[in-house]
């Protein structure tokens, strides 16, 4: 008999019940009103009642708590009204009839509300268990209800049928397993677990798929936390769209879309316009408004599905006169669909569509969050989007009141989860707990690391302090105070940070200090309690502009990368004219290609010109001014480029008007015509004429247009296409550069006439002409002659032999008609100079005697003589000096471009490896080694399908490559272990190593700013990671010699050794004997280490036991003598007596008896070794502690490969799916996703 008509009691008849009562909606005479606030807990699967005094954020806090879920979480979290909507078939419409509740708004008793997860996490499956596991578990339950009520668009019966089955089948194992149900029970009650719509349609079918499966299952069942991951991924995968939302407005216009009205003056005419716009960059938009022109003759159209991506940038021009006078009506009201897509999609940003069906909705960006600054409600239904580039903003228009409240509450959360946390996004709703932080003067809970990076960052002064939010618990806040000033007048000079619990009770503030209780009536008066070496106290406040890791939940851990093999066109990019750029946000920088020229005025490098939406960065070269020359020169150099409208230059695509002042240039893949003809001299003869064809062209631009260009040479010529197989050779004329004065090396490029007065052959058009014939010369010779190293007096004698100023070129290497213009070109009758038609002639007689092949062969080049007759032989023997010059340009570069960017610590500088980009600003240094500064960074894959992720970078703080930190690169390229930090890559130019990156960063900083939460069991945990990762290196017969807490790094789930600059392999005796007099941590030191430099694995032991005393004192330094900094010899010969450190105050016997003391035995081989210390950590706290720090690593891997598994089981089930019938589909077997 079907449990239909059995009578009994299904499993899910509470649920049905609580189901019933939410499907009555907001419907008033169906409630019960009895004086409260009714919430819906998913998880709970009830409701809660509250008082209706409580505003709708102090109701969300309050269930959080219940719940175990994060302080740094609650804004994930919202509540709305609920809305029966039994519609199958959803239109786009549907996802804007939810009511949330504005943060600080009262609720209606006579309404029934959800409490729901709102907000998306970047790689929600993966992310939110590792953020806060809570979340996760009440998503699954949230997920579970919308599934079971068919309240999910995109997973519907029939197309999902088959899948929402096998959901149904992992919702009844897990009920079993955490309830401990009988098997039987949950499988009569099956149809609990389906959507009424499918079982309805199907009971016949469905019953026996489901039993069948589930008690397949059943009997070796996966844990439920595998099972409720499985079901949450499953849903993120079939419904790529939950938790986004969709509203309905009108807009007066769309961005970067023409408008078929004119714009009406204030006169009441109307005339037509365009804008001729010069281009810029984040900060400006340049315009000029031209009469009598058609609008909007410069605009892209979008295609399905995608953004509009502009050419540019990020801001968008918008026609005078467009808007209207009055902001309560909309004149050209367009009814369109507003969404915003996450960070973590390929093109983020708010986009509207025109109301359409939804397969043919075409999405515009109106912005990218970064540039929405505020939001203002203009009336019941109209808001204005303050938007950068917007300069009268961005209006829409709501049906409704609560639409528009939605919207608002959505789009300002979101920008406080991504951008701003600390900001409201609109004025007229204010965040009752953003009111109150700002009024205590109170950081949210920004965490540890994050609160002591910000005090350093704020002058890291004595008194100096923050106070913060717990980011644990609740009603629970920390003060980290900067108490006392560590190793005065020396080089390692730092404040000593401190953190103190503080609970907030009744109205008071109780601080826990030096084992006594004080209480406060105000937040303000507490900082004046604790005792410093200071009696300033600086209190450092919360900004909007702060960036916290642990509350930018919203923001991807790894970015994606822009997957685009779109390039703006060449053609496109000399149409552009030169923009304006911010140098910090449209620009990346490549520091360690940085260059002198001309004549150290300026610096050369290579950079890349971010580009917003769907197209590829460009790349381009950056022409710097250095900081003595003259600003009104380069100035008036740019200006001159930039009028330059020819293909045959380089193109000028903009300036920064802030240091560095900048010519953003565009960048030449090959460098210098000659430099490349010099590592190329079998270069085909077609190539080379196809050169000089584009530098004769070059030349008849600058004559037409009457531009002396003083410096035409091949060394000026830049080659920016090239291939060999196509016998394409392009080279493009570039900028004479800064002015600077003609030398006796640019002889070869000038008149003989001028010998005498240099500079007086700027003046004379006819200079280039001259240069122009020899910089032929200099192409057809390969470049392998060193002109520059020529007198003057040998030009002038070989003058006077043949009439040319440099010996003839073997006709093999240079055709009789080309070596003809080079002496047209020194001729001293003006009128054979220079004629194109002449020269054109000749190319193309060249090139039809030639065939497309023609390549010199080796053996000729190998014979040539490029000795001039004076003795300045310059053959194959100079590529050799050239790359000698080239190191030492190099090394030279490091020191002049910390030089040069020493006040511009938050530009994108830019390291170049072999299969990927490392990007970083020196602002975000977050550590110093012992060798190196330590910056984070963010490394983006050439290969598109790899995600971005997050690196430090570690480089070297001198010039010079010490064999110590290559030892340490050779070193950490050898490790593998889960408890040391990897390295990813070296990268040698710019003396740097790239390493994965901590976000909770340091053990010593997080030790402290965690003092007060810090368990001895969680400790125990970190001592045991550390053990592990030390008794992998000690196998590889490794020295660490610096290990201590700062050395230490904290992911989320165990800690790593890091910073192997004093590593050393141990000799066969297993010792390694030091003779380096440098500085040495004698407080981590052994005595044999101090006074003999002798080192083993023993001696790490005794830095063990050190680094646990760091760890269970919360990061006190450990001193012998409290407060007292010893000489060596006073350290060592307390040692020697047997003095050791004292047993921290909240470490319990065990470890100090157990474990610390036992490493400081005087005698080496009398300590424990890192196997035993393991063995005796486990014994001590059982079992599963010994697999605790590596469980969350294993746990990714696979959840990783069982993604894997999955994907190909959905493709073989899409395959099965078109070739089958539809009857066929039903008497498939019934397969969970993760089996």
């Amino acid at each position: 008999m079907d449990d239909s008509s059995s009578g009994r009691t299904s499993l899910a008849d509470s649920a049905s019940l609580a189901t019933a009562s939410l499907q009555s909606g907001s419907s008033s005479q169906n409630i019960e009103n009895d004086g409260l606030i009714h919430v819906y807990n998913y998880r709970k699967g009830s409701y809660e009642k509250f008082s209706p005094t409580l505003h709708c954020e102090e109701i969300c806090t309050t269930m959080c708590r219940h719940m175990d879920i994060l302080p740094t979480a609650v804004l994930l979290f919202g509540i709305r009204e609920h809305s029966n909507n039994n519609n199958n078939d959803p239109t786009p419409a549907d996802k804007v009839k939810h009511k949330w509740q504005l943060p600080g708004e009262l609720l209606n008793c006579n309404v029934r509300y959800c409490f729901r997860m709102r907000f998306r996490v970047p790689e929600l499956d993966r992310q939110l268990p590792v953020i806060d596991v809570h979340c996760h578990k009440y998503l699954y339950h949230q997920m579970r209800y919308d599934m079971l009520h068919e309240e999910i668009n995109e997973i519907r019966y029939p197309e999902h049928k088959d899948k929402v089955m096998g959901l149904a089948v992992m919702d009844m194992l897990i009920d079993k397993e955490e309830q401990q149900l009988i098997a039987q029970d949950v499988e009569k009650a099956y149809k609990s677990y389906l959507p009424r719509s499918l079982w309805r349609a199907h009971r016949i079918f469905v019953r026996s798929k489901i039993r069948s499966t589930f008690r397949r299952l059943s009997s070796d069942p996966p844990n439920v936390d595998s099972l409720k991951w499985h079901y949450v991924h499953q849903i993120c995968h079939l419904a790529p769209t939950y938790l986004t939302e969709q509203f309905k407005a009108t807009v007066e216009y769309f961005p970067n879309e023409s408008t078929t009205e004119p714009p009406t003056h204030d006169n009441g005419s109307s005339t037509h316009t365009s804008t001729t716009t010069l281009m810029t960059g984040s900060n400006s938009t340049l315009s000029a408004t031209i009469s009598g022109a058609g609008p909007g003759a410069n605009q892209r159209s979008n295609d399905s599905g995608s953004d509009t991506h502009t050419l540019r940038g990020r801001h968008h021009l918008f026609q005078p006169g467009r808007h209207r006078s009055s902001h309560q009506q909309l004149p050209n009201s367009i009814p369109v669909y507003v969404r915003l897509w996450h960070h973590d999609s390929p093109e983020p940003g708010l986009k509207v569509a025109r109301v359409t069906s939804e397969a043919t909705l075409k999405w515009s960006l109106v912005a990218v969050v970064e540039d929405i600054f505020s939001l203002y409600k203009e009336s019941e239904q109209l808001v204005r989007l303050e938007i950068v580039g917007f300069p009268k903003g961005y209006h829409m228009r709501f049906e409704a009141e609560h639409e528009m409240k939605s919207f608002i509450s959505y789009l300002g959360i979101y920008i406080r989860l991504t951008v701003k946390w600390m900001q409201d996004l609109c004025p007229s709703y204010k965040t009752p707990s953003l009111e109150e932080l700002d009024r205590l003067y109170c950081h949210g809970p920004i965490g540890g690391g994050y609160s002591f990076m910000k005090l350093h960052e704020n002058g890291d002064k004595c008194g100096s302090y923050i106070v913060r939010q717990c980011d644990r618990e609740y009603n629970t806040y920390y003060i980290d105070i900067n108490t006392r000033i560590v190793a005065k007048n020396s080089d390692h000079e730092r404040c000593q940070t401190e953190t103190f619990k503080i609970i907030r009770k009744d109205k008071q503030w109780k601080l826990a200090y030096k084992s006594n209780e004080h209480y406060f009536d105000q937040l303000s008066e507490l900082a004046q309690c604790i005792h410093t070496d200071s009696p300033d106290r600086i209190r450092i406040p919360a900004s909007k502009y702060d960036k916290p890791p642990l509350l930018l939940l919203c923001l991807p851990k790894n970015l994606k990368t822009k997957k685009t093999e779109a390039e703006l066109s060449e053609a496109e990019l000399q149409r552009r004219n030169p923009q304006i750029f911010n140098p910090k946000t449209d620009l990346q920088w490549y520091r360690d290609s940085i260059n002198h020229s001309d004549d150290d005025k300026m610096f050369t490098m290579r950079g890349d010109w971010i580009q917003q939406g769907s197209f590829k960065d460009v790349p381009v070269t950056m022409k710097m001014l250095k900081y003595d020359a003259n600003f009104v020169e380069f100035m008036q150099l740019a200006q001159t480029w930039s009028l330059i409208q020819s293909p045959q230059f380089i193109k000028l695509y903009g300036l920064t008007l802030s240091v560095p002042y900048t010519m953003v240039m565009e960048y030449s893949k090959y460098g210098p015509l000659n430099k490349f003809l010099q590592m190329n001299p079998n270069i085909s003869m077609y190539c080379l004429l196809d050169v000089m064809h584009g530098l004769v062209r070059g030349m008849h631009y600058l004559e037409d247009n009457k531009i002396i260009h003083s410096y035409i040479r091949c060394a000026n010529l830049y080659v920016t296409k090239y291939s060999s197989e196509k016998y394409v050779l392009d080279a493009k004329i570039s900028d004479p550069g800064y002015p600077r004065p003609y030398k006796q090396s640019d002889s070869p490029w000038i008149p003989i006439k001028y010998y005498n007065n240099l500079e007086a052959a700027k003046q004379d058009l006819s200079t280039q002409l001259w240069a122009f014939a020899t910089t032929i010369y200099e192409i057809f010779s390969r470049g392998q002659l060193a002109l520059e190293q020529l007198k003057q007096r040998d030009l002038i004698r070989h003058r006077s032999i043949d009439g040319g100023i440099l010996a003839p070129l073997d006709p093999r290497l240079c055709p009789p008609e080309m070596y003809s213009t080079i002496m047209d070109g020194w001729s001293d009758d003006p009128d054979k100079r220079f004629s194109h038609h002449d020269i054109f002639t000749r190319l193309n007689t060249v090139k039809n005697r030639l065939q497309r092949n023609y390549d010199v062969p080796d053996t000729e080049m190998e014979s040539f003589d490029y000795s001039d007759g004076y003795g300045y032989g310059m053959a194959n023997g100079r590529l050799h000096s050239v790359d000698t010059d080239s190191l030492t340009l190099c090394n030279g570069a490091v020191g002049l471009s910390s030089e040069f960017f020493a006040n511009s610590h938050d530009l994108p500088l830019v390291i170049q490896l072999y299969d990927c980009k490392v990007i970083y600003r020196e602002k975000h240094k977050i550590g110093q080694g012992h060798y190196g500064t330590v910056y984070r960074g963010e490394l983006e894959y050439h290969d598109k399908d790899r995600p971005k992720e997050q690196v430090a970078i570690k480089k070297l703080k001198t010039v010079q490559v010490t064999n110590d930190f290559l030892r340490e690169i050779d070193i950490m390229r050898k490790l593998d272990h889960p408890n040391v930090v990897k390295f990813k890559y070296w990268a040698e130019k710019s003396l740097s190593i790239i390493m994965e990156y901590f976000e909770f960063g340091s053990f010593i900083v997080y030790l402290s700013s965690r003092k007060p939460s810090l368990t001895n069991a969680r400790l125990l945990t970190f001592a045991l990671d550390i053990a592990h990762g030390m008794n992998y290196l000690s196998g590889k017969g490794l020295i660490h010699r610096d290990l201590a807490a700062r050395n230490i790094l904290v992911d989320r789930s165990c800690v790593k050794i890091s910073d192997f600059g004093l590593a050393q392999f141990a000799n066969a005796d297993g010792y390694y004997y030091g003779i380096s007099q440098r500085d040495i941590p004698i407080k981590w030191y052994s005595p044999e280490a101090i006074e003999t430099c002798k080192f083993s694995s023993y001696s790490d032991v005794w830095s063990y036991g050190v680094t646990l005393f760091e760890m269970f004192s919360r990061g006190e330094i450990p001193n012998l003598v409290p407060g007292q900094d010893l000489t060596q010899e006073e350290f060592l010969n307390r040692l020697r007596a047997g003095e050791r450190l004292p047993k921290p105050e909240l470490c319990s016997d065990f470890v100090y008896n157990e474990l610390m003391r036992p490493c400081w035995h005087e005698t080496p081989k009398s300590r424990p070794s890192f196997q035993q210390i393991i063995q005796i950590i486990t014994r001590e706290t059982g079992d599963n502690i010994a697999a605790a720090a590596g469980n969350q690593q294993q746990q990714q891997q696979q959840q990783q490969q069982q993604q894997q598994q999955q994907q190909q089981l959905q493709q073989q089930q899409k395959h099965q799916h078109q070739q089958q019938q539809q009857q066929q589909q039903f008497n498939r077997s019934i397969t969970l996703e993760n089996e």
